[in-house]
């Protein structure tokens, strides 16, 4: 209720300043000086409060670039242990070696087992940032299968071949997961640098303007991030700030009888009338925000592709696993439509909290109101 009186309030002002302009060009054929006041002020008070709408805005999205539960799913997606897909990538390597017989004696085998198992359990495996644990694992498993190879006459090249196709089966599926996730942590990092420069570019914006109101921007803390310091700077230079300030300026022009010299006044205060008119670099920094937004759903659309991609290549290579659920028995083709289906919801619930936490249809409004009259 107290917003949509707010949007009702802001439409009658909008509407009643309109009607006197349109007045005043019918009658004298030129604005007068107090309907350009008035103009002004609506300008000015409407950018202090697009300055924190904006800084809100570009705070929030910086902050829901990560998602802990949808991109925790992705990331169980990946490990080496057992995850959604219903097998245990480890046990997958152990398997394999031992239904092919990938050597000849006991001893070989197990001691081909246990290097498995300590490469699996490496902590540098564990600590690899890019490519997944399996793909390093199987490659290091690999490499010591075929080195074994070269030093026993008996080893079955054959064997080792086919050990490779089998693990080839899921290797595929873990490196095209590796590319959706590396392009999408290298396009976060991307996009969080473009946030933080727009966060400069409105800084400097305001350092520059706000002066001009008389209002003076304190310098950052030491070890105060550029996210508090916004909220901090931004809870003083507000409406009500400028409001005040502005109140204050017309006082100055009163004469005894309360009446205003709104002539005099602007042409004696430049510093409001540079403010005035210099507002629109808000609202193009404004601007640059909503494609920078509008962005973030098509990268993250585009993700969610190349994602479940990746499960469709685990599909067709018929690496999924039936899983026991609910007391029940669920099919390879059940669990692959269960992993599709909690992307799409864990997708849809994170962008719907975007949505409903962002709200760019006040951010609009504001870049509407600002009305960067360049006649004055």
């Amino acid at each position: 209720m107290e917003s949509l009186r707010n949007d009702n309030e802001a439409l009658l002002n909008s509407l009643d300043l309109t009607n006197r302009t349109l007045n005043d060009l019918i009658t004298d054929k030129k604005v007068s000086d107090e309907t350009k006041w008035e103009t002004i002020k609506s300008n000015i008070n409407h950018s202090t409060q697009l300055y924190k709408v904006l800084s809100d805005d570009i705070i929030d999205l910086k902050s829901r670039l990560t998602d802990e539960d949808y991109q925790g799913f992705i990331k169980s997606l990946s490990s080496i242990q057992e995850g959604p897909l219903g097998f245990s990538f480890q046990d997958i390597i152990i398997e394999s070696a031992n239904k092919i017989v990938l050597f000849p004696t006991k001893t070989q085998m197990d001691r081909f087992i246990d290097i498995s198992k300590s490469i699996i359990s490496s902590p540098i495996i564990a600590s690899i940032p890019f490519v997944s644990n399996a793909v390093s694992a199987s490659s290091s498993i690999l490499n010591i299968a075929y080195s074994s190879s070269l030093t026993d006459k008996k080893s079955d090249l054959g064997k080792l071949k086919t050990f490779e196709g089998e693990l080839n089966r899921y290797i595929s599926y873990y490196t095209t997961l590796d590319k959706a996730n590396v392009l999408n942590q290298t396009s976060n990092s991307d996009r969080r640098v473009l946030l933080e420069n727009l966060q400069l570019d409105l800084l400097a914006k305001l350092k520059k303007d706000a002066p001009k109101l008389n209002f003076t921007v304190s310098d950052r803390y030491d070890g105060e991030t550029i996210d508090s310091y916004f909220n901090r700077i931004l809870g003083s230079f507000n409406r009500d700030w400028s409001e005040k300030y502005l109140r204050d300026l017309e006082r100055k022009f009163q004469n005894n009888r309360g009446e205003t010299n709104y002539s005099a006044l602007l042409q004696k205060e430049f510093d409001v009338k540079y403010y005035n008119n210099n507002v629109n670099g808000l609202v193009e920094i404004s601007k640059k925000y909503l494609l920078y937004y509008d962005n973030f759903f098509e990268i993250a659309n585009n993700y969610q592709f190349r994602i479940i991609e990746a499960v469709d290549l685990a599909k067709a290579n018929g690496i999924i696993k039936s899983k026991k659920a609910n007391g029940g028995d669920l099919s390879p083709n059940q669990v692959y439509e269960g992993i599709v289906k909690s992307l799409h919801d864990k997708k849809n619930a994170r962008d719907n909290g975007i949505i409903n936490s962002i709200n760019i249809g006040e951010l609009k409004q504001q870049i509407e109101r600002v009305m960067d009259y360049k006649i004055i």
